[in-house]
């Protein structure tokens, strides 16, 4: 692609003089940079599900789910450098093994805070969320890791997941929920399992690939790898079936007192450390192992967690049927 191999010769010079700032502000925008990954919002939605607004939760991590595996095969399909992986005067501060067009910290965050701004509906939520994007694209930019380019198609990607989200949600919803719970649970499936047919497809030109040598710079990565996808496609399988469940067992009331709400969160969360922690050090390292892993994991935040907290007196049942739209 000799247009963006111009383009990105281009935008290195921004990013060398980017670096050239004060030292100081390395450890502002490495913690910037952190707000916009899949994993921040992956962590914190719990929060919101289990002790907020598990409408909210739910349809917040939807819009980050999509945001993160479109991004993810956007990536496999444009097969583009980091900044840092092609040219040695631009330092790699938090180096990355997956491609770089489009920017997933963009999008994510463009898709997940503009959700956030949506559900708020007030001008200080948007102009917050758009201050934050901001920042977080000018510390990928900084950081070496992105080009502008990058960013800007990230943002561009946010905005339009963040639409066809506000557009679809509705209708997809009530449809889903006049479904039988095997439909649910067999369309959770399939979704999830298309996603995986969809990394393979972006991967197709590109058979026998390897890195170019002028991608020096990069050091040992692996961008055709398919952790993150497996990964986040066994994710949606578990997010899917476990709000199916819990719809169909009733939903649940995340309101109380603020100790009630604590004592969900700090059981929840370890009770996901852990699920986590036993993937990691006990199962295989392979596709269908993380897959599981995964989704187990999503399964227990969706419906696991909730039953055991209602057993527990830490929740009560929902007072009345609610949708989640």
């Amino acid at each position: 692609m000799d247009f963006l191999d111009d383009l990105h010769r281009a935008e290195l010079a921004p990013i060398i003089w980017l670096q050239g700032w004060p030292e100081a502000v390395r450890p502002v925008l490495e913690l910037v940079s952190v707000f916009g990954t899949d994993t921040f919002f992956l962590l914190c939605l719990p929060v919101i599900y289990w002790c907020v607004s598990p409408a909210l939760g739910l349809r917040l991590g939807l819009t980050v789910l999509a945001a993160a595996t479109t991004n993810a095969i956007a990536k496999l399909v444009g097969h583009q450098p980091r900044p840092y992986w092609i040219d040695a005067r631009v330092a790699g501060m938090t180096p990355e093994s997956a491609f770089g067009l489009p920017s997933g910290h963009a999008q994510i965050s463009t898709a997940a805070l503009g959700k956030l701004a949506v559900a708020v509906g007030r001008p200080w939520a948007r102009w917050t969320a758009g201050a934050l994007v901001a920042l977080i694209c000018l510390s990928r930019v900084y950081l070496g890791v992105h080009f502008i380019s990058d960013v800007v198609a990230g943002v561009l990607l946010g905005l339009a997941v963040l639409a066809l989200s506000e557009w679809l949600e509705r209708p997809l919803t009530q449809w889903w929920l006049r479904q039988a719970l095997w439909v649910q649970l067999a369309a959770s499936a399939a979704l999830s399992c298309a996603l995986l047919g969809a990394a393979a497809l972006a991967a197709v030109p590109y058979a026998g690939w390897t890195v170019p040598a002028g991608w020096s710079s990069a050091g040992e990565i692996a961008p055709e790898s398919p952790d993150t996808i497996v990964a986040l496609s066994g994710v949606l399988l578990g997010t899917l079936a476990g709000a199916s469940i819990m719809y169909w067992l009733g939903w649940f009331d995340a309101g109380g007192p603020m100790r009630l709400r604590a004592a969900r969160w700090l059981l929840g969360s370890l009770v996901a450390g852990l699920i986590w922690y036993a993937r990691r050090e006990f199962l295989p390292p392979t596709g269908v192992f993380t897959y599981v892993g995964y989704a187990v994991l999503a399964l227990w935040v969706q419906a696991g967690a909730p039953v055991v907290f209602i057993r527990l007196g830490l929740m009560s049942r929902a007072r009345q049927a609610q949708a989640v739209h």
